[in-house]
């Protein structure tokens, strides 16, 4: 599939733009954003756990890596707890209901294969971190949540046109990023609460940069939803205007809550005798800006379906 720069414009059809607008509503709205930061943060904590796990640069005890299996678990299962629960804005988990079929998708079985090198490394878990087995089940708990990120980015898309999901979310590569960004987050925060001495100069500059790559592919999101508005002859009508001006406000208040922010916690780290105060600060930072950036791109992708 072309990447969003990629995507001609005789791809983008009016008709199939207010046919698919109902379904991108659904896709953009509050409790499913929600669920999908959640879920990719999630699997961005495991990433980084089972990477760091497999590399020996995670420091030796039961409950370093039983709270951020345990965490990973309940961000990552939240979609297909609301599935099981049968909430309205929630019909399937990666195209499959449990409740009414018994048979998941592949989207399913590759979500589902998390949780098997998860359950190794909590039973492998014994306060000594340098054992094979375990270096061996946080490489495979790594591959596993990469697989899912990458091969499930557009499941969620499935109501759409191939060419109208191009544009309507991000692509597997921004998905990672964003995920590995929140997870390390939250990494930062599981170790400022039980290891602040494992936290070091080269980890925090690794997520920094991380921080920065996530920022970047924000703005190939948002620089494609731009050019479909070109090509369709709304640009000014949808960017510019007291709505561009409103939007390009919006835009600089969430990437100062969802990378801002958190950067500057990040740097600040080493001055601060409360380290899990600003990892907690950052974490929720991060979690809310992502949810309100999906909102927004939603709000504008809609502006442009409209029009």
């Amino acid at each position: 599939m072309a990447e969003p720069n990629e995507a001609s414009s005789a791809e983008f059809d009016r008709h199939d733009i207010h046919v698919d607008a109902s379904h991108a509503q659904s896709l953009f709205s509050v409790p499913v954003a929600i669920v999908q930061t959640a879920t990719a943060a999630g699997y961005g904590l495991w990433m980084v756990l089972g990477a760091s796990l497999a590399l020996a640069l995670y420091p030796d005890g039961r409950g370093e890596v039983l709270v951020p299996l345990a965490i990973g678990l309940v961000l990552a299962s939240t979609g297909l707890l609301a599935t099981c629960l049968r909430l309205r804005f929630a019909p399937a988990w990666h195209g499959w209901n449990p409740v009414k079929r018994m048979m998941p998708t592949r989207e399913g079985l590759v979500a589902m294969g998390n949780y098997l090198p998860m359950l190794a490394l909590a039973g492998l878990a014994r306060g000594g971190n340098d054992f094979w087995a375990t270096r061996l089940a946080g490489g495979v708990l790594t591959l596993c949540s990469l697989a899912t990120l990458v091969y499930t980015a557009r499941a969620a898309m499935r109501p759409l046109t191939p060419a109208l999901a191009v544009i309507a979310n991000v692509t597997p590569l921004g998905r990672t990023v964003s995920a590995a960004l929140a997870g390390g987050l939250w990494f930062w925060l599981c170790l400022a609460t039980q290891a602040p001495a494992a936290l070091g100069d080269p980890w925090r500059m690794v997520l920094l940069g991380v921080a920065l790559a996530a920022g970047v592919a924000e703005g190939a999101r948002w620089r494609a939803l731009r050019r479909v508005a070109a090509e369709r002859g709304v640009e000014a009508r949808v960017v510019g205007g007291r709505w561009g001006l409103s939007l390009l406000g919006s835009r600089f208040g969430i990437a100062a809550l969802s990378v801002g922010l958190p950067c500057v916690l990040l740097v600040a780290h080493g001055q601060h005798d409360l380290p899990w105060l600003l990892a907690g600060v950052g974490t929720l930072s991060c979690a809310v800006g992502q949810c309100l950036e999906q909102r927004l791109y939603g709000m504008a992708y809609l502006a442009v379906a409209a029009e």
